[in-house]
């Protein structure tokens, strides 16, 4: 019985001595996952950082518009545009240039058909 005893006290001495190795934690390994999430947290505030500046980048610019808009519209340009005020064109010919070109046409279109019947009246003996 004392082997016994013997025994299962050195089994108890040999399982309570692999628990502490096993509890034990390698400061090594232990500096190195510190130092990854160290990092990690370093670039995930850079990136936060990177987004802020965007961000306030963007809001810059949109004021600088509607700033600038707001000025152009209390302060009209006040020296000449690089735009000449044109006289307006006339849009078509007059009601006499019609009438004239009307008449030109009427006459031109009488001397066509003229010409055509004697054309006619040329090739066909009179009957």
């Amino acid at each position: 019985m004392s082997k016994v005893r013997t025994m299962i006290a050195a089994t108890g001495l040999a399982l309570a001595f692999a628990a502490s190795a096993s509890a034990q934690i390698d400061p090594r390994a232990q500096r190195e996952r510190n130092a990854f999430y160290l990092q990690q947290d370093v670039n995930r505030q850079n990136a936060l950082a990177a987004q802020r500046e965007l961000s306030a980048a963007q809001s810059r610019y949109n004021a600088q518009l509607t700033l600038r808009s707001l000025d152009e519209a209390a302060h009209p340009p006040t020296e000449p545009t690089l735009r000449s005020t044109l006289p307006p064109a006339p849009r078509g010919p007059s009601a006499g240039d019609m009438a004239s070109d009307i008449e030109r046409m009427e006459r031109l279109t009488d001397q066509a058909l003229a010409a055509s019947n004697a054309r006619l009246r040329s090739i066909k003996p009179a009957s």
